[in-house]
């Protein structure tokens, strides 16, 4: 009976918490940024993950430093460091000390800054594996192992800001959130500068209303 008990349990956390990344499109040197989506019922204050990426996709760094962004859900003083281990996972760690919670129960907590080379074929996958939460009391979650679908995009379409292979008013929306939230669940920065200034701003936001007003 305990072990029937235990089990639903186990089920029931697996169910409610669920760390993972949506499926998008990229292209052929194509940056883009990609959200890490947490649905959580516990109060989360820390994580572990290895992020596993197939060939010719990879994480953008700067002065060998990965670069990834937290969200609004993050408390001002959370931390996030990484480092890539010998089987090739990118083993990312994030904390706070003074040990507050995320906000919210679902969306954006990590944004991953993308790149795909030219030797990136696709269909492929993302994998994020032994994945550990930490909460405010300091038990310890095991998330399920998740992995999402990449789809290759034969060319970069201007205006085209959610990936999805045409230009339209959705797009305006699509970097507007960008612009005022930090983040997307996918969003195509080369796409997004429409005016090719390499920013996206507000002005590509007026370019391309002017665009759709053009357009037959």
């Amino acid at each position: 009976m305990l072990i029937m008990i235990t089990a639903l349990m186990a089920l029931n956390a697996s169910a409610i918490n669920r760390f993972y990344l949506p499926d998008f499109t990229i292209c052929p040197g194509e940056t883009m940024q990609v959200a890490m989506l947490l649905d959580n019922d516990s109060s989360f204050t820390a994580f572990q993950t290895d992020l596993i990426l197939p060939h010719g996709l990879s994480v953008v760094q700067d002065d060998g430093e990965y670069l990834f962004d937290l969200t609004g859900r993050n408390p001002s003083d959370q931390t996030i460091i990484s480092k890539l281990r010998d089987d090739g996972a990118l083993r990312m760690v994030s904390f706070c000390l003074s040990v507050r919670p995320y906000t919210g129960k679902n969306g954006a907590l990590v944004v991953i800054n993308l790149v795909a080379d030219e030797t990136f074929t696709a269909p492929a996958t993302i994998s994020l594996k032994n994945s550990f939460f930490a909460d405010v009391d300091g038990d310890e979650f095991i998330l399920p192992e998740e992995s999402c679908s990449i789809q290759l995009l034969s060319q970069q379409v201007k205006g085209d800001a959610d990936g999805d292979g045409s230009v339209e008013i959705s797009d305006v929306t699509h970097i507007i959130d960008y612009l005022l939230t930090g983040c997307q669940s996918s969003f195509h920065t080369e796409n997004a500068d429409v005016n090719a200034d390499g920013v996206v701003d507000i002005s590509d936001v007026s370019d391309l209303i002017d665009f759709l007003l053009q357009s037959n």
